[in-house]
């Protein structure tokens, strides 16, 4: 079967965001909310400030939302502004309908029903976000600012920016629970980060990505536009045809995964596209800025 590289609409690219930010906000709303963990983010933060204080979740991370953006608009640019806007605004807006209408399912204290469901939904969404080339807002902000601004790889950053919401959330709820709570969390964020790398491209962050094309000149040109990547170019010829072709390898991560794979589709859908695992990349490799 002759299965042609199809560009994704703008349509379909929203549809999949928003059916994402949905999944999220469920896993959220039924399963982590009822057992009150803090797995971090900015529904993480939201979940305290309600134990705390009493404030609405959704609107707390409305406005948290809205903070961020205004501070990533600042410090990181026109662009991941532009990106981070529809995410930030469509997952407080699910999760406040959901508050008003929607009753919570009371799961008699069974953790490993929160931990596996709550993990799945939270990692399914935001696998969706982030392949069809969005963002959830949220904690991604600080995290980018971190990366970008102090040079701290993205990995440390992530861990110390949910790392310290988890921390909160085990203080604030220490007297109920004990550090269950933060274990939890952990155990939720391991499952969700699994399922998310599977939805994305498979099961590793980092992914070489080979391009069989007779427009070579072309995408390379839009690859390096998009994002700072080195291509290597390598002349080969069909076993069968002995059509003499181009191929062109590069290592993405799973974030730009949506936009290589979208440019190639547009430029030539006849390509012929594979991706596989890169486990140790050694070499001038750094995550970009635009992730």
């Amino acid at each position: 079967m002759n299965k042609k590289l199809k560009v994704v609409s703008r349509i379909e690219r929203y549809f999949m965001i928003s059916l994402g930010i949905i999944l999220m906000v469920a896993g959220f709303y039924y399963f982590i909310l009822p057992a009150e963990l803090v797995v971090g983010g900015v529904t993480g933060l939201g979940l305290v400030i309600y134990e705390l204080y009493g404030f609405s979740i959704s609107l707390t991370v409305f406005f948290l939302n809205a903070f961020l953006l205004f501070l990533g608009l600042i410090l990181l640019g026109k662009r991941i502004f532009l990106r981070s806007i529809y995410g930030s605004l469509l997952f407080p807006l699910v999760l406040f309908i959901m508050e008003e209408f929607l009753p919570l399912i009371n799961y008699q204290n069974d953790n490993l029903i929160t931990v596996m469901f709550g993990g799945f939904f939270l990692g399914l969404g935001f696998g969706l976000v982030i392949k069809y080339g969005g963002t959830s807002g949220g904690t991604d902000i600080p995290i980018r600012i971190l990366n970008k601004k102090f040079k701290i790889p993205l990995s440390i950053s992530i861990y110390s920016v949910d790392g310290i919401i988890i921390l909160l959330g085990v203080i604030v709820f220490y007297s109920q629970y004990g550090i269950n709570t933060g274990l939890y969390a952990l155990m939720i964020m391991f499952i969700s980060g699994k399922v998310a790398d599977m939805v994305i491209v498979g099961s590793d962050t980092k992914k070489a990505v080979q391009i069989i094309t007779e427009k070579p000149q072309e995408i390379k040109e839009a690859i390096y536009k998009l994002v700072d990547r080195g291509i290597t170019e390598v002349e080969i010829k069909g076993g069968y045809s002995k059509i003499i072709k181009t191929m062109l390898i590069t290592v993405i991560t799973k974030q730009e995964y949506y936009f290589i794979r979208n440019t190639i589709a547009g430029i030539d859908e006849n390509a012929f596209v594979y991706v596989t695992p890169a486990t140790e990349i050694h070499g001038d490799f750094e995550e970009s800025e635009n992730e």
